[in-house]
């Protein structure tokens, strides 16, 4: 894809702030963990070798990936959300209703010449920020792999023991609770089917993986397709800035919601 030449290659804009480099980085390190050992112990299940475990012992093995996820939900549930709440923009960053338009544009602009194809990269050079970031496919792609951790984690949350590894908690209403959801609730539905609660749950566990897996392999195909591509990974692992490029539209202007409209005053009560 080629750019218009008319650019200020001299602007440099704060893409990503420490704790949003921070955040992604773990996400990223927690979600290999998961994903290495998950599907391994899925492998070992299924074939039901318990002499092939020669890298490390089932238990260490579930150890980890217990303790990796625990992180990733922690990361995905709380962190991340925090810093799209405290980022001011985060309607910016979100999937919304001007981004339908983008994305009929950008599936047009696919088949126009490359210069035409739309910036999806809006930085506001007046006051530092971006009026956009994101390509829309991706925002909508964002909301597939939330849905995918959703399932991933609450199945992992009902799969996982208390007691394992060096824990050991036994915690009676927890363990009531959860015999009483697998075997009554998730068991009734799994009848159904011709399966126990138990293996209904594991098995939407792991396909919940294999659509991760699969919106991760669209993930990076978005990213190795950005002419930016390099841009992006130094900003995002290395200094937060960027330098704006052809591939970038540089406005300037005030935020939409900067723009104050002057208020009425009117009287707290109103007699009618």
């Amino acid at each position: 894809m080629q750019g218009n030449q008319n650019f200020d290659n001299d602007v440099v804009g704060k893409r990503y702030r420490l704790r949003d480099m921070i955040a992604h980085q773990s996400h990223m390190i927690t979600c290999v963990l998961l994903l290495i050992t998950g599907l391994y112990m899925a492998i070992q299940f299924n074939t039901c070798s318990l002499h092939a475990w020669e890298l490390m012992s089932y238990q260490t093995l579930r150890l980890i990936h217990v303790i990796a996820g625990i992180l990733f939900l922690v990361i995905n549930w709380t962190f991340i959300p925090f810093n799209l709440i405290t980022s001011g923009h985060l309607l910016n960053d979100l999937f919304g209703l001007k981004d339908f338009t983008r994305l009929y544009q950008a599936i047009v602009g696919v088949f126009k010449p490359p210069e035409e194809y739309p910036k999806y990269t809006i930085y506001d050079k007046t006051t530092g920020h971006y009026k956009n970031k994101l390509h829309p496919g991706y925002k909508l792609m964002v909301v597939f792999e939330a849905m995918a951790i959703l399932f991933i984690g609450l199945t992992g949350i009902i799969m996982i023991d208390l007691k394992f590894g060096f824990v050991n908690f036994d915690i009676p209403l927890w363990n009531n609770f959860m015999a009483w959801f697998v075997n009554d609730i998730t068991g009734s539905a799994a009848a159904f089917i011709g399966m126990s609660g138990v293996e209904l749950i594991r098995i939407i566990h792991l396909w919940a993986t294999y659509w991760f897996v699969l919106e991760l392999i669209i993930h990076l195909g978005f990213l190795g397709t950005d002419p930016r591509m390099s841009q992006n990974v130094k900003a995002l692992f290395l200094t937060g800035k960027e330098t704006m490029n052809e591939y970038v539209d540089v406005v300037e202007g005030a935020h939409e919601e900067h723009k104050k409209k002057p208020r009425e005053k009117r009287p707290l009560i109103v007699f009618r």
